[in-house]
């Protein structure tokens, strides 16, 4: 896993500073570690050490139906966030999980390829009454403008206006509603980068046989400017 250096944090690399090593310590008395510079971090940083917000879209069922109504799209599992929602992706990553019981303890597998699930046995397709074995998912990194009227505290600022970064998984449906506009759009439109382009985020209610859902709605509605394309780029 890659590490990050004390100067990459605060992009300035004659400002790192060196730690002492437990390992060069006595063994009844481990050495004071050198402060960091100030503004800076000092240690090996790793990226389980940053986190990012989850991006949900509330059901009618599930522990987040209990604190929000069907439909809300929820920041942190604290903050609605206004529909539509102005948004830019940064990056995705596609893989395949494998389709569990609902109440099912197991820890589902995760495959990067379809060669991997197949090598597994598994399926992403319908066989017979079979259901697919595994499922594809869009693991999402995006920002998003604060909506008018939002009173939560986002880390960013571009021209005066808050900015907040977050985590979205797309699957089942919500793959195919708005994982797919996004690959579409990596292969065609945005083929010089998913930053460059400008979403609207909202919500429907779907009815699939019996059952309602709440689906993303992901409109691509133009381009960023060239000047918050390069504010993003700092970001990275």
């Amino acid at each position: 896993m890659a590490k990050i250096k004390a100067y990459e944090i605060n992009g300035s690399e004659g400002q790192s500073s060196e730690v002492i090593s437990p390992a060069t310590a006595t063994t009844t008395e481990l050495a004071a570690p050198q402060s960091a510079a100030l503004g800076t971090i000092a240690g090996e940083i790793e990226s389980d050490d940053i986190v990012i917000p989850r991006l949900n879209l509330v059901q009618n069922v599930g522990s987040l139906a209990e604190l929000f109504n069907g439909g809300d799209l929820v920041l942190n599992k604290e903050v609605v966030l206004p529909a539509p929602l102005e948004l830019t992706i940064l990056s995705a990553r596609k893989q395949f999980v494998q389709n569990l019981d609902f109440d099912s303890d197991e820890k589902p597998q995760v495959y990067n390829t379809l060669e991997e699930v197949h090598a597994a046995g598994g399926t992403i397709e319908w066989v017979g009454n079979q259901k697919p074995s595994f499922t594809p998912v869009l693991h999402v990194n995006l920002v998003f403008k604060a909506p008018a009227g939002l009173d939560y505290a986002l880390p960013l600022e571009y021209n005066g206006d808050a900015y907040g970064l977050a985590v979205w998984t797309l699957r089942g449906v919500a793959y195919t509603r708005a994982g797919k506009n996004i690959l579409t759009a990596a292969k065609f439109s945005l083929r010089d980068g998913l930053f460059n382009g400008k979403w609207e985020l909202t919500s429907k209610r779907e009815k699939f046989g019996r059952n309602s859902v709440f689906v993303p709605v992901l409109r691509n509605v133009g381009r960023n400017t060239p000047d918050f394309v390069n504010y993003l780029r700092t970001i990275g």
